[in-house]
């Protein structure tokens, strides 16, 4: 019977090939994988030409660069390893299960097969996966050599660590779940379990912290020392029995020759077969889990396909109050912004938004503190400058690809749009009023902050407070027309190439998807310099040849207002070519 399940695992993973080489027949994939191998190996290949070799190279760039870089490289993946492993103790799905597909489930969980052969079923297809992964992973960066004897035992180390932690990760879901089902006091256990795991952290800084506050290591901190502080760091007592587990699976990536490879493989291949035997050998009906998590992976690709945000964790629906009261009668462009507002709220607008705007203000501010204050800077209103700055340029060129409640998410349900009485023009004006507001919004909050962190110590003379508040208002005045263009250009290219774009959406991985979704951003990207490099560059001027003769607070009022209405006139033409081309739109024809 295994025999069986490897023969349709195989079979499964070559007509998965061969189907994506025949719709290389189809031009969108043809030119999605020509853009795709070309960024690869101008991004790739080619820049890492000069960068692999071994010795040579690693001294010219610095070999204690590299030292730091894998030590980081190597803190950071343990450090997500012990949280994702407590976060499965402390969070625990309710029903555990394995990642079956529809199909799989529809087919083998009927058919007479025991429970253990479709466990091994499914750790095979994943082990297939990974090593897919794995290669690739050691192709592409297979220059940046760190130590491994070449891009093979690199492959096959890299395998080793995705393997074990993922066959750890699904044994740690069905034991949880098995506790649960048997034991009286689960929470008591998985308490234990997390305490555990948060000891052996506090075990393993402690022990790092000790050696490096010993007096012999005062000479390891210093620059002629820092070649020889993770060997010595590693080889210290007790931190080497501590972090045994870890090196045991790192080292076969990190093996240097071919016979230290061949021996770190051991112990390695002993701990993968001990925690392959664990899932194998679990008893828990992993059936009713296996479903429940195959229906959450539909239902986050579905919410992909209309661009909202994928919920992580268990959430329950429940019914949510309007943005704002509708009227019965009004403009129809209102009733698409209360739409899309609502969808919106619950996907853009949410927790997890806030939390990834609250870890990237704390990481630029750490990044930028320290080399603000090697430079005498005291004050952090030059970080705030900065961070407004960037997250500024973030909102207006990736801004319109993460909102896409407008157009976008409705083109599946086109033939309901077009029944409506309203012009084509009115339609794209609707859709496109949330997500203009919102980002709108977000420029004015960086506006109003950044105007008080730029030159906060009042050095520039020329930055009078009636200049700086004229500067804010002229720029929250062209903020919502410049968004408002920006979120032209993707509506109209999914009206023009819907096929193009229902492809890049899916979450479907292959190359012609990743040179599909390229083609489309270099395209809104060169879009948007168009647009805003000229735009400034013509506000520029303005102000530059008229603050000598009205000021500079009215030279910056008239600059806005050319641009301004130049922008307006460019987003009518937009909003008018997307309704004409709407008003002739067949989705059935288009969307195959």
């Amino acid at each position: 019977m295994i025999g069986a399940l490897v023969y349709l695992r195989v079979t499964s993973f070559r007509n998965l090939v061969a189907y994506r080489v025949r719709r290389l027949r189809q031009p969108r994939y043809l030119v999605g994988v020509a853009a795709a191998a070309v960024y690869i190996y101008f991004f790739f290949l080619r820049r890492l030409r000069g960068v692999g070799g071994g010795g040579a190279s690693l001294q010219a760039i610095g070999a204690e660069f590299f030292q730091a870089f894998v030590g980081a490289l190597c803190v950071m993946a343990c450090a997500y390893s012990l949280v994702r492993i407590a976060f499965a103790w402390i969070s625990p799905p309710p029903a555990a299960g394995l990642q079956f597909s529809e199909a799989e489930i529809a087919f083998l969980f009927p058919a007479p097969l025991s429970r253990k052969a479709l466990i091994h079923f499914r750790l095979l297809g994943g082990q297939l996966a990974i090593l897919v992964t794995s290669v690739l992973t050691a192709f592409v960066f297979g220059r940046l050599s760190f130590g491994a004897a070449n891009s093979v035992t690199r492959a096959a180390g890299i395998w080793v660590m995705l393997s074990t932690f993922s066959l750890h990760l699904s044994g740690t879901h069905l034991a949880v779940a098995r506790l649960k089902e048997s034991s009286a006091r689960p929470v008591l256990w998985r308490a234990a379990a997390v305490a555990a795991i948060i000891l052996y952290a506090a075990a393993v800084i402690w022990s790092a912290v000790a050696f490096l506050n010993m007096p012999s290591s005062a000479g390891l901190l210093s620059g002629r020392g820092m070649d020889r502080l993770a060997p010595s760091l590693l080889a210290s007592s007790p931190l080497r029995w501590l972090i045994l587990p870890f090196g045991i699976i790192l080292g076969p990536y990190f093996a240097a020759d071919v016979p230290g490879f061949l021996l770190a493989m051991v112990p390695a291949l002993g701990v993968l077969a001990l925690h392959y035997h664990w899932v194998a050998s679990s008893e828990y009906r992993f059936e009713e889990g296996s479903i429940a998590l195959a229906e959450r992976r539909a239902t986050t690709k579905a919410a992909m396909l209309r661009g909202e945000a994928p919920k992580v964790g268990v959430f329950k629906p429940r019914a949510q109050p309007g943005p704002f009261p509708l009227s019965q009668k009004g403009p129809p462009e209102i009733a698409f912004l209360w739409k899309n507002l609502l969808s919106m709220r619950s996907s853009l607008l949410s927790l997890r938004t806030v939390g990834i705007a609250i870890m990237l203000t704390l990481w630029v501010s750490f990044v930028l503190g320290p080399v603000l204050s090697t430079r005498g800077g005291g004050s952090y209103a030059p970080i705030v400058a900065v961070f407004c700055s960037i997250a500024s340029g973030y909102t207006l060129l990736l801004g319109p690809q993460i909102a896409r409640q407008d157009l976008r998410s409705d083109l599946a349900v086109a033939d309901i749009l077009k029944t409506y009485p309203i012009a084509g023009w009115r339609l794209a004006l609707g859709e496109l009023l949330a997500p203009a507001a919102v980002l709108s919004a977000v420029l004015w909050l960086l506006i109003i902050v950044g105007s008080f962190a730029v030159d906060a110590g009042g050095h520039l003379e020329w930055l009078t407070p009636g200049v700086r508040l004229t500067s804010a208002l002229c720029l929250g005045a062209a903020a919502p027309v410049v968004c408002a263009v920006q979120l032209i250009v993707p509506n109209l290219l999914a009206v023009l190439l819907p096929g193009w774009y229902q492809a890049s959406r899916s979450r479907g991985g292959g190359i012609e998807n990743f040179g599909q979704r390229l083609i489309l951003g270099v395209v809104n990207m060169a879009f948007a310099l168009m647009v805003l490099a000229p735009a400034a560059v013509f506000a520029s001027l303005i102000i530059f040849s008229a603050f000598m003769h009205i000021g500079l607070a009215a030279a910056i009022v008239l600059a806005a207002a050319v641009v301004v209405s130049i922008l307006t006139g460019e987003a009518a033409v937009g909003l008018w070519l997307i309704g004409e081309q709407f008003r002739s739109f067949d989705l059935s024809t288009e969307i195959r």
